[in-house]
């Protein structure tokens, strides 16, 4: 039938989420994937001509950035701390600066005839690459070319999603839709008003969500959470922020073994909802606070018999003004 109140009664939990990304390495790659580490020739000396050679460029994938244009089969980067020259080289007898365009083959000042700064360009990865003296390197100073690398962009497990009869209560928020508010305190005193995540759980699946606590109202503080049928049915599992109590269903509040928690603004609270059924024939639902280890809140979660399926969905439940809760991204 159509959503449910709930009777008020309970506190929630909270634990940093550890990020999944290591730190970058400061190894970059050269041809052909082989690491290339820059050693002691990252930093040159020498002259050409009656001109000092700048110190070489590096890329953000380690590749060397030259002056001018090469003509084919120019200097190249071959994946350690050397250089390869092509047509560039000095000839038999001529002194460095001295060869055709006044280049001698140096590494760090190309074909252009010019050892300027302005004209640097980069050359090509790999044994082979070079560079046409007909075009212009898209490269400057090191900004590769074409779209930014592909990056891990972390998005939350599900969106939050109230119920028709209660759109009014509630406002949501974010790029994901993964902040809810409540709107204005519940007009029944002591009542909380469901919503739903767009989720849906079933038989042999193993879920994760972190809630982060942003604001608990201090007029009416409790939130609760965990779990309901479609369609806010049975089974009811959920727990409250105030004293950690849980209730089943349409059954009484029962206090937690460990003795009253609360919850407080800034806490993390990372839910477990184990529906494998790998050592008993109903589901858990697990709850940890911030940094502490989880603890079991319901182990007897139905799973579905003779071919009927059950499936729940998410549930936060609110009832006080500018009560908000931020569903975290999932790693």
């Amino acid at each position: 039938g159509a959503p449910r109140c709930a009777v008020v009664e309970g506190t929630m939990w909270q634990q940093p989420a550890p990020s999944p990304f290591a730190a970058a390495s400061p190894r970059e790659f050269g041809s052909g994937g082989a690491a290339a580490t820059l050693g002691s020739s990252a930093s040159w000396a020498g002259a050409v001509g009656s001109q000092a050679r700048p110190a070489p460029q590096f890329g953000s994938f380690g590749a060397p950035v030259s002056s001018g244009m090469s003509p084919a089969g120019g200097t190249t980067w071959n994946g350690g701390s050397q250089w390869s020259s092509g047509a560039c080289a000095p000839r038999p007898g001529e002194l460095p600066g001295e060869g055709e365009n006044g280049c001698g083959g140096s590494p760090a000042i190309g074909c252009g005839g010019s050892g300027s700064d302005a004209n640097w360009r980069p050359l090509g990865f790999g044994a082979g690459a070079s560079s046409s003296s007909s075009a212009v390197s898209p490269w400057v100073l090191g900004v590769p070319e074409g779209p930014e690398r592909p990056r891990m962009r972390r998005h939350p497990p599900f969106t939050w999603q109230p119920a028709t009869d209660f759109l009014g209560e509630f406002r949501v928020s974010g790029d994901a839709r993964e902040v809810v508010t409540k709107v204005g305190d519940f007009w029944e005193p002591g009542t909380v008003v469901p919503a739903a995540g767009t989720l849906q759980m079933s038989k042999g699946g193993l879920y994760h969500w972190t809630l982060l606590l942003e604001r608990l109202p201090p007029q009416r503080p409790q939130i609760q959470f965990g779990l309901h049928g479609v369609g806010h049915s049975r089974p009811m599992r959920v727990l409250s922020s105030t004293r950690c109590s849980r209730a089943r269903d349409d059954d009484p509040w029962e206090p937690r073994p460990a003795g009253d928690r609360a919850l407080a603004e800034g806490d993390y609270v990372h839910v477990q909802v184990d529906l494998r059924g790998l050592h008993l024939p109903f589901g858990t639902l697990s709850v940890a606070v911030n940094a502490e280890p989880p603890e079991i809140v319901f182990d007897d979660i139905p799973l579905g018999s003779g071919g009927a399926a059950v499936s729940t969905t998410p549930v936060i439940a609110m009832g006080g003004d500018s009560a908000r809760v931020r569903l975290c991204p999932a790693y």
